[in-house]
C-alpha cells in the first residue's frame, strides 16, 4: 500500500517548493486536527495489567477510526518476502501491547519504568494523507515512571522514532522535582492541547490512563484518567494482548526466528523496513541523520549503539537519549 501512495505521489505537480513548504508546515503545527471528545468514535484497546503491576498503572487506547487497518494496534509478524526472505510487517488483525520494567537510580533515589510498546501497520501517504512521518511498522511507547513505594510520579510518551514527546506529572510528583519552567495550565504538545498534570484517585483501583489516539499519525490527542465505568459505556472494546518485550526479537518465522529489529549493519537497532521518506528529504540534511524519523528498538534485550535522541538537536543528541533515562530526564529538566 506504501508503494502505492509513493507512486501516487511521484504524480504530483512538479513543484519542489510548495510541496517542501506544504510538508513544513504541517510538521511545525504538529499535523494539527480539530480535537474531538476523548471518546467520541474511538475504539477502546484495553490491555490486561502485567503479572504484580496494579491495573492504574496499565494504559489503555482510544484509538480512531479502526475501519482502516493501518489504524488497529498490532502484532509485529513475519511473513514470506521476495526471493524466499522473511518480510516484517504489523498484524493489524492481532492488538497487542509490549511490557518490560526497568530500574533506575539518580541521586534522589531507586525509580522503576514500567515501559510499553504498541505497533501498527504504517502511517499512510497519498494524495490526502501527507503525513510526514509516513512509514510501516511505527510504533509508541508508554513509560510510567514509579517510586520507591510504587507510587506513580511520571508518565512519558514518544513515538519509537523519538518524535512527539511529552510527558505528564501526575500530582503524586514534588514540585521541585518538575521542571523550572513548568507550568499548571495545558501543555501543547505539536499541535494538540494536553494537560500538564494528572489526578489519579488513589481510593480507585480500577482507575486507568486512556491515551487517545489520532487516525493514520497514531498522534496521542487526549491523556484521560478513566475509571471502569466510563471505560464499559465505550461501545466498541478491543482486548489486546499483554507479550514481553523481549518477544520482539524472536518473532516465529518457518523453524526459526526472527528479529523486529535490524542486527547488524548502518541500521543495527532499528525496526526493519521503516524508512521515513519525507523525513529523510526534509530534515537529514540538517539533523545530520540518514536515519532520522526512523522507529528504534527499545529494551535491556537491545544490544545496539543506536542513540534513541528525543531532541533534533545535533549536538543535545546523546543528552536526550532516551536510552539512559537519568541524563535523558536531566536534559528535559526533571529533578528526580
Amino acid at each position: 500500500m506504501l508503494g502505492e501512495n509513493l507512486c501516487s505521489l511521484r504524480r504530483l505537480p512538479n513543484r519542489p517548493t510548495t510541496l517542501f513548504v506544504t510538508v513544513w508546515v504541517l510538521f511545525l503545527t504538529g499535523c494539527t486536527h480539530s480535537a474531538l471528545s476523548p471518546f467520541d468514535r474511538a475504539s477502546l484497546y484495553l490491555s490486561p495489567a502485567p503479572a504484580s503491576i496494579a491495573a492504574t498503572n496499565t494504559p489503555t487506547f482510544l484509538v480512531r477510526d479502526i475501519v482502516r487497518p493501518f489504524n488497529k494496534i498490532g502484532t509485529p509478524s513475519v511473513g514470506e518476502g521476495s526471493c524466499n526472505d522473511p518480510a516484517i510487517y504489523v498484524d493489524s488483525e492481532k492488538p497487542a501491547v509490549y511490557f518490560e520494567a526497568r530500574n533506575f537510580t539518580t541521586a534522589k533515589g531507586l525509580y522503576t519504568n514500567l515501559i510499553y510498546r504498541i505497533h501498527f501497520k504504517e502511517v499512510p501517504l497519498g494524495w490526502t494523507s501527507l503525513n510526514l512521518t509516513a512509514g510501516r511498522n511505527p510504533g509508541l511507547l508508554f513509560i510510567y515512571t514509579l517510586n520507591e513505594t510504587g507510587t506513580l510520579l511520571l508518565v512519558t510518551t514518544v513515538h519509537t522514532c523519538g518524535c512527539y514527546l511529552a510527558f505528564f506529572p501526575t500530582e503524586a510528583m514534588p514540585r521541585q522535582f518538575l521542571p523550572k519552567a513548568w507550568s499548571a495550565a495545558p501543555q501543547s504538545v505539536y499541535g494538540y492541547t494536553l494537560p500538564s498534570s494528572l489526578n489519579i484517585p488513589k481510593e480507585t483501583a480500577d482507575n486507568r490512563i486512556a491515551f487517545t489516539l489520532e487516525s493514520e499519525t497514531h498522534r496521542i490527542s487526549g491523556v484521560t484518567v478513566t475509571d471502569s465505568a466510563t471505560r464499559q459505556a465505550v461501545p466498541q472494546q478491543v482486548k489486546m494482548q499483554l507479550k514481553p518485550m523481549v518477544d520482539l526479537y524472536s518473532l516465529p518465522y518457518r523453524d526459526k526466528t526472527v528479529s523486529f529489529f535490524e542486527v547488524d549493519g548502518s541500521r543495527k537497532g532499528y525496526v526493519k523496513d521503516n524508512t521515513k521518506m519525507l523525513e529523510r528529504l526534509l530534515i537529514s540534511w540538517w539533523a545530520y541523520d540518514l536515519h532520522v524519523g526512523e522507529d528504534k528498538a527499545y529494551s535491556t534485550h537491545d544490544k545496539s549503539d543506536t542513540v534513541f535522541y528525543t531532541s533534533l538537536k545535533f549536538w543535545a543528541r546523546k543528552a536526550s537519549d532516551l536510552k539512559n533515562f537519568p541524563q535523558f530526564l536531566d536534559y528535559w529538566g526533571w529533578q528526580l
